[in-house]
């Protein structure tokens, strides 16, 4: 028996599982990561200052850089301001508020939820106070944190390894599954749709293949169904015709081969060329019916004009009489001429 044909190899579902794997893997990963997420995300972690209710804080700032007063999303409606301080005392102006441009924006991993209630770029380095105030009578508890954000604040991620790794594994799960996706449909719009049927002399099914894939390792395969049929045909051929002759009297009677007597009295020219014979296309159709025409009787106009004046009846005879006699006087002077050719001879 001949060993079973090896199925194809599928890269695009070892692709696609593995991307699938590694997109699980990844968010279990990036799960476990919540410390290294609050510290680059968390205002609670990373502020500079926290001021409860109506209370103030001092802390050091430096040139151009930007300070932010985040609340949370339930905190009441309050003010807050920065002040620098000149030598031991607050100034009497306070620090205008102003845009950093800044994609940083504050998150939690247990889900509070935070908003950014105010923005400063400090003008120089320096020492600063931050107030704040409540603009009811009565407010609820409530903490403002300053954070500062520095403009290289998303390569602060890159110092966790875990969140590193996590996040690689999720890209290579999120570019598995795309490429998976191409060689996929590449294979199906190059596979040839349907099955191969292998069949006998004799009309007998032997094998069945269901992608071309399939046919072509049996081909290669000298073991497979394909080799071992074939191989029997030959050798069932070799024991028929194994003296050579091949009996050519079916094709002779049915007009697809000549004997060599026929050849030679085709080349001499004593047989004809054999033509196709091209039926009548119009064979069964009906023959049309020829009729003969009529002859119309000539009339005689001068027979009608003699009975209109009242002639006589046998005006055709008397019109035949001058050919008689011309034909008199012709035949006269032929009589005439030989009487000279007499006279002449004489």
């Amino acid at each position: 028996m001949a060993g079973e044909v090896p199925g194809r190899s599928s890269w695009a579902k070892r692709l696609a599982i593995a991307g699938a794997l590694f997109l699980v893997l990844g968010a279990i990963l990036l799960s476990s990561q919540d410390e290294a997420i609050d510290a680059v995300t968390d205002p609670r972690v990373i502020s500079i200052a926290e001021l409860q209710d109506d209370a103030s804080a001092n802390f050091m700032v430096e040139e151009k850089g930007c300070y932010m007063a985040v609340v949370k999303t339930s905190a009441p409606a309050i003010e807050v301001t920065l002040t620098p301080i000149i030598g031991s005392a607050a100034a009497s102006e306070e620090l205008d508020p102003k845009t950093c441009f800044s994609d940083w924006s504050p998150m939690a991993s247990d889900g509070v939820t935070f908003e950014i209630h105010e923005q400063w770029v400090a003008q120089e380095d320096g020492e600063m106070t931050a107030s704040s105030t409540c603009s009811k009578e009565s407010c609820e508890e409530y903490t403002v944190w300053i954070v500062h954000i520095e403009e290289t604040w998303p390569f602060e991620y890159f110092e966790y390894s875990g969140l590193i790794f996590g996040l690689g594994i999720c890209c290579l799960g999120f570019i598995f599954l795309p490429i998976a996706g191409l060689l996929a449909y590449a294979a199906r719009s190059n596979a040839v749709h349907g099955s191969f049927r292998i069949v006998g002399e004799d009309g007998e099914l032997l094998h069945t293949y269901e992608n071309q894939d399939d046919l072509l390792l049996a081909l290669k395969d000298k073991s497979s169904p394909l080799h071992q049929n074939a191989e029997q045909s030959v050798q069932q051929e070799n024991t028929d015709q194994g003296d050579g002759f091949v009996d050519g009297s079916n094709d002779v009677m049915q007009g697809t081969m000549m004997t060599t007597e026929q050849v030679y009295a085709f080349v001499r020219g004593d047989s004809p060329e054999a033509v196709e014979v091209i039926e009548d296309p119009f064979a069964d159709t009906a023959t049309p019916i020829q009729k003969s025409p009529v002859k119309r009787k000539a009339v005689n106009t001068s027979e009608i004009s003699n009975w209109d004046t009242g002639g006589d009846e046998d005006v055709g005879k008397k019109t035949k009489s001058p050919v008689q006699s011309k034909a008199k006087q012709s035949k006269e002077k032929k009589s005439e001429s030989s009487d000279w050719s007499v006279w002449d001879d004489m």
